[in-house]
């Protein structure tokens, strides 16, 4: 049953990038599945969009947050939008993309990010803007503060949750996010990293994470923490804010911008009424983006 579901999900996906194929034939958008192979051995699925008039040769890569993917969210209509302004997209799937169990270490992640970027690199794009929302903002700071990748001359953050234990704790409170932290930290330590535990997310539902996960995620020396990644990193960044988003502290993004290198040149951007996925406010988000990324072009 699950193998006939798998497939007939795959079957959908395929048959929606075969529709935005002739629908993007007529706008002049070339749209292809692609699948990239991360540097320890783990394939990822993904979207590319191609302008086919552009001379533009800049292109974005987009993260997705917790819990989200490539066609969902933000991103089924943010990499469309953009790549109708004239920039190249690739929209991808993370290894632990959508709601199901989670055992990766969060700092796996740069190795997604790294095989997107290879291959916009190896497609002959540059320069390359890193973007990611609400976690995904977590994991392309770190990917920029860990490899300080040339290539990526700027990113795009939305809905920043900060420091992911604190999250826990503006949601639940102080001593339920220290149980479940010092839980999970009992497991690892005893070798019992791989052990499941039933976690409790708030507004994004119970999910399934190992021990060495929520670790990964939550604990003292994690390399989530945006707050001591972005410290690091001297690239143009814009940090867009929904004042209406009650899933993460708007005050995050001001945090972000006051622990930035002054030479990073941190642009906080804040729309009044936008929720966390910028519903009726897509046009904003998209020509803000769009704004920043042009001014970003003709200062290189």
């Amino acid at each position: 049953m699950m193998r006939l579901f798998k497939f007939f999900a795959l079957f959908c996906l395929l048959a929606l990038v075969g529709f935005s194929q002739a629908v993007g034939a007529e706008e002049d958008i070339n749209i292809q599945l692609v699948r990239v192979k991360s540097h320890d051995g783990v394939y990822l699925t993904g979207v590319l969009r191609r302008p086919r008039m552009s001379k533009e040769k800049a292109c974005i890569v987009l993260i997705h947050g917790y819990s989200g993917n490539f066609y969902s969210g933000v991103m089924a209509f943010l990499p469309e939008a953009l790549t109708n302004q004239g920039f190249a997209t690739l929209a991808i799937n993370m290894r632990d993309h959508d709601r199901g169990p989670k055992k990766n270490r969060f700092e796996e992640n740069r190795y997604d990010i790294g095989a997107a970027v290879e291959k916009m690199d190896h497609s002959g794009y540059s320069p390359i803007f890193l973007y990611g929302h609400s976690m995904g903002s977590n994991r392309v700071l770190y990917y920029l503060e860990k490899t300080h990748d040339p290539r990526i001359k700027g990113a795009i953050l939305t809905g920043p949750p900060g420091n992911l234990f604190q999250w826990n704790i503006r949601m639940f409170g102080l001593k339920t996010a220290e149980q479940v932290l010092r839980r999970a930290q009992d497991l690892v330590t005893g070798g019992k990293g791989d052990q499941w535990m039933l976690v409790n997310l708030g507004p994004l539902g119970k999910a399934l994470y190992t021990a060495n996960h929520v670790v990964s995620l939550r604990g003292a020396n994690t390399v989530s923490d945006p707050f001591k990644n972005i410290a690091k990193i001297s690239r143009p960044i814009l940090i867009v804010q929904g004042m209406a988003d009650h899933l993460v502290d708007p005050n995050v993004a001001d945090r972000l911008r006051n622990s930035a290198m002054v030479s990073s040149e941190v642009t906080v951007v804040k729309i009044p009424g936008a929720d966390h996925r910028f519903d009726h406010h897509r046009q904003d988000l998209v020509n803000i983006i769009h704004r920043w990324l042009v001014n970003r072009l003709q200062g290189r």
